[in-house]
């Protein structure tokens, strides 16, 4: 006899019991469950080992930074602010959705999918692509600046530093621009292969590297943060007037207003500012390996939110409020390459 729904057309037939056959059937049924279960995550670490993978995340405020202050002015500590009220807000909602798919890695790439798989399945691999091809640049940035940091140990005239080796010159997109290796992109390939190298031994091990890393970056971070608060180098000066910058017709800096130029201005700087300020979602991408998905997803977020929350506030504010407008314009800040020698001068080091 048939059954019939809107979405099946169900037979139901008599057949003979063999129980030879059945036997069978039950014995490769369960040699088939013991295979899928070996090829599950194993559920390893707990959310302390998201939060110190995700602790990375708030050094992403040294790579823009100065492009930010470049492009809004004087406000440019609260764009900061406001973004990353706006990602930690956004947090509870990854939270939220993570909870509801607790064997799933991936976060919000594996999310996006999701939501987009119904209308159509080229539709969620391309999301998920997307995602990480906007993340792929930070590999690239970080490891640059990490060699920029250790390059600016030896003197700008030495040979580590003047050495390259131009591949092609691309003069017609800008002058002086050239396809070329030089030592920052070879310690920079380096870095990122010994990165490479600590993740490819799985997530636990990845996590306690990181927290050695975490300490010893987030340490110095927010020192750098506390110390000219304390010994009286900041200066309310350095955030007035607050408004936009503006430039003229020669380039040069004036004070701009909240016009609609302005505001155009503010919400540039709020999208640049989200490239760093959101990235701290990375700590609901191992929800399947979490021991207790329910606790450890809500636990993870949070902790790495309150913590960017902390570290996106006040690194700002302490370095405007230190280097004033005018040094924040500065090209070596601009580019990235000079906040590690800006740093120690904020410190008196």
């Amino acid at each position: 006899m048939e059954y019939q729904n809107k979405n099946y057309n169900t037979r139901v037939e008599d057949v003979q019991f063999d129980p030879d056959h059945n036997r069978d059937e039950q014995n490769v049924l369960v040699a088939s469950a013991v295979v899928d279960d070996t090829e599950k995550l194993k559920r390893s670490i707990t959310w302390l080992d998201a939060f110190w993978v995700s602790s990375g995340v708030p050094a992403l405020v040294l790579f823009s930074i100065g492009a930010i202050a470049a492009t809004v002015g004087n406000p440019s500590w609260f764009v900061w602010t406001i973004s990353i009220i706006i990602g930690f807000l956004q947090s509870f909602v990854y939270a939220e959705i993570a909870g509801l798919f607790p064997n799933k890695s991936g976060g919000a790439s594996i999310y996006g999918a999701i939501a987009w798989v119904r209308y159509g399945k080229m539709l969620a691999p391309i999301s998920v692509w997307c995602n990480w091809f906007a993340w792929s640049p930070v590999l690239a940035i970080g490891t640059g600046l990490s060699a920029g940091y250790i390059l600016s140990m030896f003197d700008s005239n030495a040979l580590v530093n003047t050495w390259q080796f131009k591949i092609l010159s691309l003069n017609f997109i800008k002058t002086d621009l050239s396809l070329r290796i030089n030592s920052t992109f070879i310690i920079g390939a380096l870095l990122m292969l010994v990165v490479f190298a600590i993740q490819h031994r799985g997530i636990l091990s990845a996590a306690r590297v990181q927290m050695i890393f975490a300490i010893s970056s987030l340490l110095p971070l927010i020192i750098l943060g506390i110390t000219p608060l304390v010994i009286g180098n900041v200066h309310s000066k350095h955030f007035i007037p607050f408004a936009p910058l503006l430039r003229d017709a020669t380039n040069n800096v004036t004070t701009g207003s909240w016009d609609r130029a302005g505001m155009t201005l503010f919400t540039g700087g709020m999208f640049i500012a989200a490239w760093s300020t959101y990235g701290f979602e990375t700590a609901v991408c191992y929800t399947s390996e979490f021991k207790n998905p329910g606790s450890d997803t809500f636990k993870a977020i949070l902790s790495s939110g309150l913590l960017c929350l902390f570290v996106f506030t006040l690194i700002p504010i302490t370095f405007q409020g230190t280097l004033g407008l005018k040094g924040m314009l500065d090209p070596d800040i601009y580019k990235g390459m000079g906040v590690a020698k800006a740093m120690a001068e904020m410190i008196g080091a």
